[in-house]
Formats: C-alpha cells, sequence, structure tokens
C-alpha cells in the first residue's frame, strides 16, 4: 500500500475528459506556472465554495 504524498486525509482521484479540454487546462495551468492538477484544484475549490450548483445536459 502507497501512501498519498499531500497527507492522511486526501484522496487521489482521476478523471478522462476530451482532448481539447485537457489541452486547454494544461495550457491554462502553465500560464501560471501550476500543475495541471493544482490549477484543476483552484478551479474545483474556488466553485464549490461558491455553491452555485452544477446543471448537466447531455451534448
Amino acid at each position: 500500500m502507497s501512501t498519498n504524498p499531500i497527507g492522511k486525509g486526501t484522496k487521489t482521484i482521476g478523471i478522462n475528459m476530451d482532448t481539447e479540454m485537457a489541452a486547454e487546462l494544461t495550457n491554462r495551468a502553465e500560464s501560471m506556472h501550476l500543475s495541471v492538477s493544482k490549477y484543476c484544484k483552484i478551479i474545483l475549490q474556488d466553485w464549490v465554495e461558491s455553491g452555485k450548483k452544477l446543471n448537466l445536459t447531455e451534448r
């Protein structure tokens, strides 16, 4: 069993997404000198803290 590098009380998640979206996240993260993981964490944390609901629709 491996330990999480961030520490206790954390969990690593992974997601699959469209290549274009992944490239956009990579570009935005690099422009801020952040890892994609850190950039996504910041974006998701801001959204969760905003309390806004996510409206899901099919494409």
